[in-house]
C-alpha cells in the first residue's frame, strides 16, 4: 500500500515522502497515528495544500525533542528494588519505572520513548539506558539500581 507521510518517521522516510508499506502497518499504525495518509490523488492535492504548516509543525516537534534531549544529558536517577544479597533483582526494572522516575523528577518521559536493547535490568548497579524522544533525536541517561536497605 503506498502513503504519504504526514511526519517524519524512523526507518521509514521524511515528511512529505511517498512509500510502499505494508497494508496492516498503514491501517493499524500509520494512518490512525496521524502520521501517513493512503497515497490517493486527493490526499496528495491535501497534503501540498498544507505542506507548509506540516513542515512548520515537525520543526517544532524536532525543536523541543532537541531541548528535552539538552536537558536530560547528565541526568542520572537512582532506583530501589528488592534485590538478593548477590545483587540480582527479584523483579526487574523496565521502562515503565524508569519514565515514572523521571517524570518525578521533572522529566516527562513516556514509556515508549524509553528503549532498552537488553531487555529490563535484573541487576544492582549502573546502566546507560537510550532515551528515543523523536526521529532522530536520542540521548542517554545513567539509570544507578540500588538494592532496598531492609531492617533485621
Amino acid at each position: 500500500m503506498q502513503v504519504i507521510l504526514l511526519d517524519k518517521v524512523q526507518n521509514l522516510g521524511d515528511l512529505g515522502d511517498v512509500v510502499d508499506v505494508k497494508s496492516g502497518f498503514a491501517r493499524n499504525y500509520l494512518i490512525p497515528q496521524k502520521m501517513a495518509a493512503r497515497a490517493s490523488t486527493e490526499n496528495i492535492k491535501a497534503f501540498e495544500a498544507q505542506k507548509a504548516e506540516l513542515i512548520a509543525k515537525a520543526e517544532e516537534s524536532l525543536a523541543a525533542a532537541k531541548a528535552r534531549a539538552e536537558a536530560l544529558k547528565d541526568v542520572r536517577i537512582a532506583i530501589s528494588a528488592n534485590a538478593s544479597p548477590e545483587g540480582h533483582l527479584y523483579g526487574s526494572v523496565g521502562p515503565r519505572e524508569i519514565s515514572e522516575k523521571l517524570t518525578d523528577s521533572g522529566y516527562p518521559v513516556d514509556a515508549s520513548e524509553v528503549i532498552m536493547g537488553e531487555g529490563p535490568l535484573k541487576e544492582v548497579g549502573e546502566f546507560t539506558v537510550n532515551l528515543s524522544l523523536y526521529a532522530d533525536v536520542e540521548t542517554d541517561v545513567i539509570v544507578v539500581v540500588e538494592a532496598i536497605e531492609e531492617d533485621a
